[in-house]
């Protein structure tokens, strides 16, 4: 291939990874909004349960002066820490119009860097890149239409059915969003099974980048393993309700999910 094609076809990666350069901060910003959504959703379920308490107190002590207690869904999704959770969520699907830039960036080097990989893994976070691709193509259209910006949309059709297209769109993507979430417990599975062959049956010495490493496993099973709930919940397999969930539940595991990015970040800024 001649030069000058080389140059035609790497021109356009070379623009999209400056401006994924460009985007990183905001990669750090949605984690601490990822933290502060799901923590006032938590606030949300507590606020909702202390005042029922409240009510219950009340009923003792001046029966006269108690209000009726509500249900705590109910009360928790009127809160005002829900209202402000989802003001944040907003910002956040903004934020993440931008998200397939990374995803692209992702691909590229994962097609880079292939050959050097090992096969298993390699085919892992290939299906989970498209299945991120997917989830962020199909969440991004369904905010545009849901906001107005996009009237129509070619796919449409496709997701005809109770609740809007705009609903069924957004629950396909989680859908892509929560089988993403699968793979990375088959790509923890099989990082350990590559560090088991390696250290008891070719008994090779551990060195510290993998002793590192080895550390740095169990904590990345924490958030999948928080995401799980949240990813079954949406994609809405057993209705609209998975049996179970609550604010509460989903704001425990939102926090969980992204707390020790945002804590890491936080503690970075001792140093500003």
């Amino acid at each position: 291939m001649p030069v000058q094609s080389k140059v035609a076809l790497n021109a356009p990666d070379h623009l999209l990874f400056r401006l994924n350069e460009l985007m990183k901060p905001t990669k750090d910003l949605g984690s601490v909004l990822t933290t502060f959504n799901y923590g006032l959703y938590l606030l949300a379920y507590f606020d909702s349960k202390a005042y029922n308490l409240k009510s219950k107190a009340l009923s003792f002590v001046r029966p006269e002066t108690a209000f009726t207690a509500l249900p705590g869904a109910a009360e928790a999704e009127s809160s005002p820490f829900a209202r402000l959770g989802s003001v944040v969520a907003n910002a956040r699907l903004t934020l993440r119009l931008f998200g397939l830039l990374p995803i692209y960036v992702r691909v590229r080097k994962l097609i880079r860097e292939g050959k050097s990989m090992d096969p298993v893994l390699y085919i892992i976070s290939f299906i989970q890149c498209s299945l991120f691709a997917t989830f962020q193509l199909l969440e991004n259209i369904a905010f545009l239409m849901e906001k107005g910006v996009l009237m129509k949309c070619g796919l449409g059709w496709l997701f005809n059915g109770t609740g809007g297209r705009v609903a069924n769109m957004y629950r396909v993507a989680h859908r892509a969003w929560f089988l993403s979430i699968i793979c990375d417990f088959a790509r923890l599975m099989r990082e350990a099974q590559i560090f088991f062959t390696k250290n008891h049956l070719e008994k090779g010495e551990i060195t510290r980048e993998e002793a590192e490493k080895a550390v740095q496993w169990y904590y990345d099973w924490i958030r999948p393993l928080a995401w799980l709930p949240i990813g079954w919940h949406l994609s809405g397999w057993m209705g609209d309700k998975a049996p179970g969930f609550n604010l509460g539940v989903q704001g425990a595991a939102g926090v969980l999910a992204d707390l020790r990015r945002t804590t890491m970040l936080w503690r970075a800024t001792q140093e500003a």
